[in-house]
């Protein structure tokens, strides 16, 4: 049998069997989770999109990388990635002009401002600010 068939079988396995074990009752489904299964309702999402200077080295975007690095493992991060543009066609919409993305999601605001003012933060701010031409955030609350 086909993984997918496999998979499709279970699911309409698990489906019925949930249905029948209930006794009439509802059963609440959760869908407010990613595909690792992280919840992320009522989550912060903070997005940074860094626009590196024409002029910097490969030195410097090792630094800049480490440096990074370095600032999502502030603790109080529940969850981070670093990125960088992704290879998708051009298109008016799709920006790929910056150098580097981070995402990281904070369960509370009490969370964010922790970051916001984690001496990391501040010093990653002060160390590489220099080599980009421009930031821009994204902040958003998670609805589901």
């Amino acid at each position: 049998m086909k993984p997918t068939t496999k998979l499709f079988t279970i699911v309409i396995l698990l489906f019925f069997s949930t249905a029948c074990a209930g006794g009439g009752e509802e059963v609440e489904v959760e869908t407010e989770t990613t595909a690792e299964g992280m919840e992320t309702s009522g989550m912060l999402q903070h997005n940074v999109y860094f626009y590196l200077n024409d002029d910097v080295s490969e030195e410097e975007i090792e630094q800049f990388e480490e440096g990074l690095r370095e600032l999502l493992a502030i603790e109080s991060i529940y969850k981070s990635e670093l990125g960088v543009p992704g290879s998708t066609e051009e298109r008016d919409v799709t920006d790929h002009s910056f150098g580097y993305s981070i995402f990281t999601w904070f369960e509370t605001m009490e969370d964010y401002r922790v970051y916001d003012e984690h001496p990391d933060h501040l010093e990653f701010i002060d160390t590489y600010s220099n080599l980009w031409a421009d930031v821009k955030v994204y902040d958003s609350e998670i609805i589901e």
